[in-house]
């Protein structure tokens, strides 16, 4: 149980790390084209990346099969991923963004339930529903609210963003060798990062300011080196549905960073959100605590 709350501390941290990302993301995004941001971001992070694992373990090698997994898992989880969630947030709201991207739970749940026989227990329902909802209110107790609205492609590439998280989930969830959680970053990143290369064909590269590389930095080192290596290692120790909850922590957080940053009010609806969306991820975490042979050890 030590080594569970290790674990879930990690997750924690990660989703701290990531919820700052959006307030980096929409600094960058606004200088540079959102397709050539995930490039730079993700160039810098598989030379660092890359290079730490040849110096610490050159001895590792990777099967063909699992290999052409990583590239898959690079191409939804980098690729994809971030080219729906850079634009999603040039296009729309961070609002409408929010509320979409805390889908993931509920296809995750359902993918794991399909693919993988996952048993859906009560506390994981109620769990990821709270938290959904908890979401829901926390963003749209805020202005410009226009969840779904008729034709707006930035919603329609946040629920993209979402699904293609999803499918990473699977793909990297299971692989025939044992790797460490740096390896499988490096090369999901490289191959993400070489996804991403005709950005420079379609853009046009200009020179960022100081605070814009500032962000990209913090993007690339914080958010996708250090950020995927503790994403991966929780996967593996968690599972796809435990850790994928956590997500709906991000919106807190970047509502918290917010108006300590950008000096923005907090309403009381969006504290109550807010603590429905901790109740619901501690349900999902902790439902060990409540399930019925605990209950009767402790008698």
């Amino acid at each position: 149980m030590q080594n569970k709350k290790v674990y879930h501390g990690l997750a924690i941290l990660l989703m701290f790390i990531w919820g700052l990302s959006y307030l980096s993301i929409k600094v960058v995004v606004s200088e540079i084209e959102p397709t050539l941001v995930a490039f730079y971001r993700f160039l810098i992070a598989s030379i660092i990346l890359y290079t730490i694992m040849k110096l610490k373990y050159p001895e590792e090698k990777v099967l063909k099969e699992d290999k052409l997994k990583m590239m898959i898992g690079g191409f939804f989880g980098v690729a994809l991923y971030f080219f729906f969630e850079n634009y999603a947030v040039s296009f729309t709201s961070a609002s409408n963004v929010s509320i979409l991207i805390s889908s993931i739970p509920i296809f995750t749940l359902l993918s794991q339930r399909i693919i993988f026989k996952e048993k859906l227990t009560t506390f994981k329902i109620l769990g990821a529903t709270l938290s959904v909802i908890g979401i829901i209110i926390v963003v749209s107790s805020k202005d410009k609210v226009n969840l779904f609205s008729s034709g707006t492609l930035g919603d329609l590439m946040a629920l993209g963003a979402a699904i293609s998280w999803v499918i990473y989930n699977i793909v990297t969830s299971k692989f025939k060798g044992e790797y460490k959680s740096i390896t499988i970053s490096a090369y999901q990143t490289i191959f993400g990062t070489i996804f991403l290369s005709p950005a420079l064909l379609i853009s046009k590269p200009t020179m960022p300011s100081n605070l814009a590389i500032i962000n990209i930095l913090y993007l690339s080192i914080a958010c996708s080196v250090a950020g995927y290596i503790i994403y991966i290692f929780c996967l593996k120790k968690l599972g796809p549905t435990v850790i994928t909850t956590y997500i709906n922590l991000q919106p807190i957080i970047s509502l918290s960073a917010s108006a300590l940053i950008l000096k923005e009010s907090v309403a009381f609806i969006q504290v109550i959100g807010s603590i429905i969306i901790i109740t619901g991820v501690f349900l999902v975490n902790f439902e060990d605590k409540f399930s019925k042979k605990t209950f009767e050890k402790s008698i």
